[in-house]
């Protein structure tokens, strides 16, 4: 079948009489398209002025395709058909968006478009558009498929090209197919949105929650058993069926579907007698929450039996309650917080969440997955191999009767391999079974030409290299606990980036894309710099092993950033976003390049020394600053100023001073010590011991009854060693009338300049 030669347009598009919207848009993406891959200027015509001769792409339900036995009614909402009928070619498929799919599946599986961003795509150019015998039939795996966000601000036209459903916060438009959205007042946390405490809590705190025998407004949720409240609840949530529908009529868009009733972003459930009854009988404060939620679903029933109740399973309400049923019209959505990113459902360190999926998959007919694909503690954006696990994830999340899945993936030039890990969730949400490498091929040598197999490479070799150091990460994981990026790691990534820029050449969107894999890459060199300088002077400087070049990777950071917010920002916020850059990346650079071992352990052996200054701990608020102190070796400290007015309870900073050790892995201490005011010998700084401990995948060290100082120090793990000991040392100031030694006029602070971990004997 011909469609094009030489140039010229052999075919006509033809679209269906009383065509939607979405498929007229199937209709004219498929010839502009062709337009731009042969340079021929294809037709759109009505199928009653169709010509009655050549070959002809019908596209959508029409006569035509109906003659042949293909009805959108036999087909489900989003199922596509790609069919060859002789000399003439058949797209279409379900409403709304089964024809839209089609026509994209045409454009990308047969004539090789691709759509990897909002902001980039490829298209193939030939005059000549030959295609063969096709009977091609599909359906998405997952149902309801969410991302957020995107950030194309296009109506929504990348998300449907690449078959999603819904596009976080933004609107995919009827042309694209809609979505299939939540009703108002928003789709997650609505506790305060339908009853504001500044605006209820006054003359009703009793639904509210009772904390500690009060009533509660900010920063807490609702009482769930409070009769008045549930009937009052119910009104609201008719009305914005009602306003919501009577919108989407206005707008000739198809009315929502699904309205959340879903838990403030807090703790603190209620405490009342009624309240807690019903969620020790459950075993679960998801009792009280779910039977609140089966009771709004009976109510809107009858009236409205195509809505959905939408609440969340999440932090306190994750297990499963133990004899309460969700009803047929509510979905639970479970959030996966504690899970290995890394590391697939089905592992072992993924057991908590795999079990209550497992439980929530046996008692809910609807059941999503609120993911996330991001960290948030900052820099964000730190290199981390997630993308082989969504494949096994969503394959287990099908296996197990979930039918959505959202997935936080925010920060649109920082996250990590970005436009890679979301074109890859959009096409394993589709298909599940679809293969890893296979995937990561097309992508990666499509996206960067020629440099792709090194960014393949890169990605392959780190997720080799967190299989190695055993590393256990989160969302919350900082770039020293990700024991990956250690000296020998990022030489090795630096120079396989440096090969894929050579390999494109003088190709500029290529070396931008390329650019871009990198800037997450570069962004950890410089966080991690002074650890690895440490490890290098560790090993005795070796030659051509030196960290990545502070300057020449800030600039080049620099560069690439500030290069994809203009592709990607508005211009409003591009100012905003150099700032951000600007202050990171100089920050990072001006950090001391090296630092001696302590005089205390310079004389150890080499390698067996870890060394943590101030500018690598993790600081709670900022209450703890870093300050300059000709005291310090090292001529930097964490000062904690117990005269500042943002230090809560200072009074409990008196000696005895405890720290010690936490497992995140095990949630639970893994040992510790306190300094009493007879352990100080004399004024100034002194070093002090916590004791000897083996370090592990997830441990850190803290400082103070707060824990406000924190130090990532996992990297010390060995495992070819596992059961190393580690003597723990402090060197600290005391400064100020609550402490020995004090002079007058002295200012109550605690200085820590640095921890240091030496290894013991085995």
């Amino acid at each position: 079948l011909i469609l094009a030669q030489g140039g010229k347009a052999t075919a006509t598009i033809v679209c269906a009489a009383g065509a939607t919207a979405s498929e007229q848009m199937a209709a004219d993406e498929v010839a502009d398209y062709l337009r731009q891959i042969s340079g021929a200027q294809f037709r759109v015509r009505p199928e009653d002025k169709a010509p009655a001769d050549g070959s002809r792409v019908f596209v959508g339900p029409t006569a035509f395709a109906r003659s042949k036995g293909l009805t959108p009614d036999k087909l489900l909402p989003e199922e596509w058909v790609i069919r060859t009928v002789g000399s003439d070619l058949v797209i279409m498929g379900g409403q709304p968006r089964g024809t839209i799919y089609g026509a994209y599946h045409f454009l990308e599986d047969v004539l090789g478009v691709h759509w990897w961003s909002p902001f980039e795509e490829s298209v193939p150019r030939r005059k000549t558009v030959q295609i063969g015998d096709l009977n091609l039939q599909g359906k998405p795996v997952i149902q309801y498929r969410d991302i957020y966000m995107l950030y194309g601000e296009d109506g929504g036209r990348f998300a449907a090209r690449n078959r999603l459903n819904r596009d976080g916060d933004a609107r995919i438009a009827a042309q694209y197919g809609g979505c299939r959205d939540y009703g108002p007042p928003y789709h997650v946390h609505t506790f305060n949105l339908y009853f504001p405490p500044k605006e209820f809590f006054p003359q009703h705190p009793e639904w509210y929650s009772l904390l500690g025998g009060k009533r509660v407004g900010e920063g807490s949720q609702l009482c769930l058993t409070q009769p008045e409240l549930r009937k009052v609840f119910l009104a609201k949530l008719v009305n914005y069926i009602d306003t919501s529908w009577a919108a989407a009529k206005g707008a000739g868009a198809p009315p929502p579907l699904v309205f959340s009733v879903s838990q403030n972003d807090c703790l603190n459930p209620c405490q009342c007698g009624n309240c807690q009854a019903i969620a020790k009988a459950e075993e679960s404060e998801c009792g009280p929450l779910l039977a609140f939620v089966n009771y709004l679903a009976d109510g809107i029933k009858g009236r409205y039996p195509e809505v959905y109740i939408d609440t969340l399973a999440y932090q306190y309400t994750q297990k499963a309650p133990k004899t309460i049923r969700p009803r047929d019209n509510v979905i639970v959505r479970l959030c996966d917080t504690e899970s290995d990113p890394t590391q697939p459902i089905t592992s072992k360190a993924n057991t908590a969440f795999r079990e209550h999926l497992s439980r929530w998959a046996e008692i809910a007919k609807n059941l999503r997955v609120w993911d996330y694909a991001v960290t948030y503690a900052n820099p964000v954006g730190m290199p981390m191999p997630t993308a082989q696990t969504y494949g096994p994830d969503y394959r287990f999340y099908a296996a197990h009767h979930v039918e959505g899945v959202f997935t936080e993936l925010e920060f649109e030039v920082l996250a990590d391999m970005r436009d890679f890990k979301v074109w890859l969730m959009m096409k394993q949400l589709e298909d599940p079974f679809a293969d890893y490498g296979k995937l990561a091929q097309v992508f990666t040598d499509g996206f960067y030409g020629p440099g792709g197999k090194y960014v393949r490479q890169y990605l392959t070799d780190l997720e080799k290299e967190a299989v190695a150091r055993r590393t256990h990460c989160d969302w919350n994981s900082t770039p020293l606990s990700l024991t990956y990026l250690n000296l020998g790691f990022i030489n090795h990534a630096q120079q396989l980036f440096e090969r894929a820029e050579k390999a494109v050449g003088n190709d500029a969107t290529l070396l931008r894309r390329v650019r871009h894999a990198r800037l997450p890459l570069d962004r950890a060199s410089l966080a991690v710099h002074t650890r690895l300088a440490s490890d290098w002077l560790a090993l005795g400087k070796p030659a051509g092993e030196a960290p990545p070049d502070k300057d020449a990777t800030a600039q080049r950071g620099l560069d690439t950033w500030l290069t994809q917010a203009k592709l990607r920002l508005p211009e409003s916020a591009q100012e905003t976003e150099k700032h951000h850059a600007d202050a990171e990346l100089r920050r990072y650079a001006t950090v001391a390049t090296s630092l001696a071992l302590p005089e205390k352990f310079h004389a150890l052996p080499k390698g067996s020394v870890h060394d943590y200054i101030a500018t690598l701990t993790r600081n709670w608020a900022e209450v703890v600053k870093v300050v300059k102190d000709p005291e310090a070796e090292t001529g930097i400290a964490n000062k904690l100023d117990l005269t500042a007015g943002d230090v809560d309870s200072p009074e409990k900073y008196a000696l005895p001073m405890p720290w010690g050790l936490y497992g995140t892995v095990e949630k639970k201490s893994a040992g510790g010590n306190s300094i009493k005011a007879e352990d100080i010998p004399g004024p100034g700084y002194h070093w002090y011991k916590m004791g000897s401990f083996p370090i592990a995948p997830g441990y850190y060290a803290y400082f103070f009854w707060s824990w406000i100082i924190q130090v990532d120090v996992e990297n010390a793990f060995d495992p070819a060693r596992p059961d190393q000991k580690f003597d723990i040392w402090a060197r600290i100031k005391f400064h100020g009338w609550r402490f020995p030694y004090a002079k007058p006029g002295d200012k109550d602070a605690i200085y820590v300049e640095r921890l240091v971990l030496v290894k013991t004997e085995l």
